[in-house]
């Protein structure tokens, strides 16, 4: 039922329900409270949620905010584009010992890339991701939101930095970057890109629509000769 109020912004129905629990020796646990947060979100304030948090904070350990609890916070600040407080979300959550999870660093990267404050998110990336398989999804997931919204140089200097650094972006990442380059009609920047690739032994597996975006451009600009290489490689791949 608290989550049935929250859903439809009943926050002052579901915060009686709780006193009620109480008032019935029920204690509520962190899943009742993190329900109510997000209700508190979705359609109160974030001053209130934060102040929500700090209760939650006070409590027992069966009442203390989890990671979820964390995560419902920080993705409510991004999505009003303050992505500087859910930093200090994100500060305190790691004060109590608790580590970011996925849905966490995704939403700080898009947060960041959106403000335009590239090294910023660089900055997340490294603060929160330990190993070259999490530094490699990571970036990524920031050349694609960086594509998203149109900045495509930005995006492409991550890239070339990420396979600079020997990481391996994945086959989303590749496709995305390459596109965006092409559709700015850089056709001779995405297909040097994608030539260094194959040449390097990284050879894209990327989507035939974006091979047909390649050709198209390069063919409309009267690059013919990288077409017709272009071209070879896809009559070679059956594409």
């Amino acid at each position: 039922m608290i989550k049935g109020f929250c859903d439809v912004g009943r926050l002052e129905d579901a915060c009686q329900l709780i006193k009620c629990m109480k008032g019935h020796g029920c204690l509520p646990n962190a899943v009742v409270y993190s329900t109510l947060l997000d209700g508190v979100c979705k359609h109160g304030s974030l001053e209130k949620a934060l102040e929500f948090l700090g209760k939650m904070e006070k409590e027992d350990e069966d009442c203390r905010p989890n990671v979820v609890t964390y995560s419902t916070l920080i993705e409510g600040f991004v999505e009003k584009g303050r992505a500087m407080e859910a930093l200090g979300v994100l500060d305190r959550m790691e004060d109590t010992g608790l580590q970011p999870n996925g849905v966490i660093i995704t939403a700080l990267i898009d947060g960041r890339s959106k403000e335009g404050r590239v090294e910023e998110a660089r900055k997340v990336i490294d603060r929160v991701s330990i190993g070259s398989e999490k530094h490699n999804k990571f970036y990524g997931l920031l050349v694609v939101s960086l594509c998203r919204i149109g900045k495509t140089k930005e995006a492409e200097k991550i890239f070339r930095m990420m396979i600079a650094s020997g990481m391996k972006p994945n086959d989303l990442v590749l496709s995305t970057i390459i596109k965006a380059i092409f559709l700015e009609d850089r056709v001779l920047d995405g297909f040097g890109l994608f030539d260094s690739l194959e040449k390097s032994g990284r050879s894209p597996a990327i989507d035939s629509d974006i091979y047909s975006i390649m050709l198209a451009g390069l063919c409309e600009k009267s690059h013919l000769v990288e077409a017709a290489k272009l071209a070879t490689l896809m009559v070679e791949r059956r594409i």
